[in-house]
């Protein structure tokens, strides 16, 4: 006997005769990974939402102390330019929605301050006091302290304004 080596036999593939099972993963998601990833988009969600919803909260506030502070410059304009024995006749408190705008040149009333100032009240407050200016020897000066709180909707004091105004010279 020769020692020959022995020849490989070809391996036909067998044909396809129908549906066969694949051990390969498939391709699709699981639901274990399908319920992870909506769980994560979720909290995403939440998220950018809180922060929407605080910025717009913000916005709101920063809104309402601009319209203050601007209801608070108005009122004390008024104050400033009735004369020196008349400035407590505008001291009172309006109720929310009752601001007054200055009285314009040649009117006899004032009228309401528009609509956007509508969430404020507003407190005014003439005090008759004395100064004094210790820069100046101790100089004793008699006036009016003038002072404007508006509030918000909540009670919330957005803007309080205070000036001093000295009694007139007389002559």
């Amino acid at each position: 006997m020769t020692n020959q080596p022995a020849q490989p036999t070809p391996v036909t593939k067998p044909e396809h005769t129908g549906w066969q099972v694949s051990m390969r993963r498939p391709r699709g998601f699981t639901l274990l990974e399908a319920l992870i990833a909506s769980i994560i988009v979720s909290m995403v969600a939440a998220t950018a939402s809180m922060s929407v919803a605080v910025g717009s909260s913000i916005e709101q506030q920063n809104r309402l102390s601009v319209l203050a502070m601007q209801a608070a410059e108005l009122q004390m304009s008024s104050v400033l330019e009735q004369s020196y024995e008349t400035m407590y006749t505008l001291a009172g408190t309006e109720a929310v929605g009752q601001l007054l705008a200055p009285k314009r040149p040649g009117a006899t009333v004032r009228g309401l301050l528009p609509t956007t100032f509508s969430e404020l009240s507003r407190i005014t407050t003439v005090v008759t006091e004395n100064r004094t200016l210790t820069q100046y020897n101790n100089y004793t000066v008699s006036g009016k302290r003038i002072e404007i709180t508006v509030k918000g909707p909540t009670g919330l004091t957005l803007a309080r304004l205070v000036r001093f105004r000295g009694m007139e010279p007389t002559t």
